[in-house]
């Protein structure tokens, strides 16, 4: 037995000299007396039934190879295969060698694990008949059918400590999977993934980067399709539904359709580089036409408006404040006669009139206008700035009647928020980015979302009032729902600012051994401009080409032509004129009765 253990020590030693030599750190289970002797820095880990203590292997240590050294294999790479995925350190590049305390541990139930199908570098050293000769040993992996099926490798012999064949005791199995199969889960979502019936036949840029990916390794693409839930979700429990649901389940090796750096999927599978960056933003109803009855008003903005109102204000108070007081002093002269009635309302009301009548293109006669210095020079700024203010308006009036002008225009996130419009899709796959901001106006955006089915969202937009998802791709593609058909599309608009960006990925099973080379497979293909080319190629073949130029080109295409002037172009001065007849002609019955009642009270007196 000792000369046994120290055979075995020898052999394995060599192997991780020769085969683990660039690895970072080695990691060591151990319930026996192995002694390695070698450089890499090791963790060693005290094996117990089986078990151990899974704090000692999660602290960022990069370990990549994994020794098991252990008299109960089996369980203990169980055990830590099942913790590498409740665990946030990745090992995606583990190499495993497995050497077995126990002779009569049983290697059938080893090689049916679940564990091996989604392991690659796998290397077993298991004793012969002959303790002086062992066999090594790994499982096929590659094929596609009995991919954990044990494959003898090589048979060292322990008396000249050599080989028998000589071969790579680690071959990349990746590099030609011979057919292995590639399940992929996805659903047709342009111009991501459209499925077609065989290889030749699908289109779409995820799924044209997942099929060729499979085809450069000799793996076998296999569409994984669940239509009903599209995105899904993943549970606590790690169970799920949907295209999530089908990764996070075994189901499927990689998944795709516009996956997003989701933070919570972090937590139960693995992100690749990104592919596509997408601008996740909304088609909103198209702005109305202004109201004409509220023409005289457009010339000015809303804050101009008030600026303007407050100078005449001050311009009113401060005159008719000097006229009171220049009265009170003596030192005012009129050159109209001076009435019996001085209090501050008397002046007053004659500011009101003598600053307002130039602003409205009235002249003052000379009974009106004020002949000391101070008044003059107030009345000059007041001429000054009516003078502006009627040339200024008129240009603005005629502007806005010859140029249409429109409201509640949605184009940026704050309009959005501030419309209190509704909004949807299909899932809520769309706010999972947003849903934990803390700014207000995205709160508000997210209150607002509904998931509701395709046929439902076809309903709402013919209503006019609802708003809808929709992602701004490169080269001014988008990926619309086909519940946003060609009779609805001209009453919409897509907003100019995006609600947020994300990067697209593929998504795959937590620590996958594919990550790497999938990795590299998409820096490359992007580099060369082929993930751009899938997706104009999806969107030329499978997208309704004008929903696409109406939403880029909205209004552009619309024709503009010289019209008469009409009733709906002056009907708002008209109004202002009928407002102010009715209201004169109310004052004008008032003073009447009020006269009237008055000279019958003189009467009695």
């Amino acid at each position: 037995m000792l000369f046994n253990n120290f055979c075995i020590n020898i052999l394995v030693n060599f192997i991780i000299n020769n085969y683990h030599k660039n690895s970072r750190c080695l990691l060591i289970f151990t319930d026996g007396d192995f002694d390695y002797k070698g450089e890499i820095p090791t963790v060693r880990i005290k094996a117990t039934n089986g078990s151990f203590n899974s704090y000692l292997i999660f602290n960022y240590h990069g370990c990549q190879s994994v020794i098991i050294y252990t008299s109960n294999v089996t369980a203990l790479l169980i055990k830590f295969e099942t913790e590498i995925r409740l665990k946030m350190e990745r090992f995606n590049e583990r190499k495993f060698l497995i050497v077995p305390q126990n002779p009569s541990e049983d290697f059938d139930k080893f090689f049916n694990l679940k564990q091996l199908y989604f392991i690659s570098d796998l290397l077993l050293v298991l004793p012969t008949h002959n303790d002086t000769i062992f066999d090594l040993k790994t499982h096929k992996y590659v094929g596609v059918i009995d991919n954990n099926e044990p494959v003898l490798l090589d048979r060292w012999f322990s008396q000249n400590q050599s080989f028998l064949f000589g071969k790579n005791l680690y071959p990349n199995k990746l590099q030609n999977q011979l057919g292995r199969p590639l399940k992929m889960a996805t659903f047709t979502y342009e111009p991501y993934s459209i499925i077609g019936k065989s290889v030749g036949e699908h289109h779409g840029s995820e799924l044209m980067s997942a099929v060729q990916f499979a085809l450069k390794y000799n793996m076998t693409p296999v569409p994984v399709i669940n239509e009903k839930d599209y995105w899904g979700d993943i549970f606590p429990n790690w169970s799920g539904n949907g295209l999530l649901g089908n990764l996070v389940d075994d189901k499927a090796d990689v998944g795709f359709s516009a996956l997003y750096t989701w933070e919570f999927c972090y937590h139960f599978l693995e992100l690749s580089k990104p592919l596509v960056r997408t601008g996740i933003t909304c088609l909103v109803p198209a702005p109305k036409l202004s109201e004409r009855w509220l023409t005289p008003l457009f010339s000015y903005s809303s804050y101009l408006w008030f600026c303007i109102i407050l100078t005449l204000v001050i311009a009113i108070f401060v005159l008719s404040l000097v006229l009171f007081c220049y009265n009170h002093n003596k030192t005012l002269n009129l050159n109209y006669p001076l009435k019996r009635k001085t209090t501050y309302i008397h002046f007053l009301e004659s500011a009101v009139t003598i600053v307002l009548k130039p602003v409205f293109q009235q002249s003052l006669t000379l009974r009106e206008l004020p002949i000391e210095i101070a008044s003059k020079l107030l009345m000059g700024l007041v001429l000054l700035l009516a003078l502006f203010l009627t040339s200024s308006y008129g240009s603005g009036l005629a502007t806005v009647m010859t140029i249409p002008t429109y409201e509640n225009a949605i184009n940026t996130v704050e309009d959005f928020a501030n419309s209190g419009l509704d909004w949807g899709a299909t899932q809520d796959a769309w706010i999972m980015s947003i849903q934990n901001a803390e700014e207000q106006r995205y709160v508000k955006i997210v209150s607002k979302f509904h998931p509701i089915s395709e046929e439902e969202l076809f309903q709402f937009s013919k209503s006019g009032k609802f708003g809808f998802s929709i992602e701004r791709l490169p080269f001014e593609d988008y990926a619309i729902g086909d519940y946003i058909k060609e009779d609805v599309i001209d009453n919409f608009h897509l907003m100019k600012e995006d609600l947020y960006w994300e990067q697209c990925v593929i998504m795959l099973r937590k620590n996958s051994v594919l990550l790497p080379a999938l990795d590299l497979f998409i820096l490359k293909i992007f580099e060369a401009g082929l993930i751009s080319h899938w997706q104009n190629e999806a969107v030329d073949l499978y997208m309704n080409p004008k929903v696409q130029r109406a939403v880029k080109f909205y209004r552009q295409g619309q024709e503009h032509t010289v019209v008469k002037l009409q009733w709906s172009h002056v009907k708002g001065p008209f109004a202002l004129l009928l407002i102010g007849l009715c209201i004169s002609f109310i004052i004008f019955i008032l003073e009447l009765t009020l006269k009237k009642k008055r000279n019958q009270f003189l009467f009695v007196i």
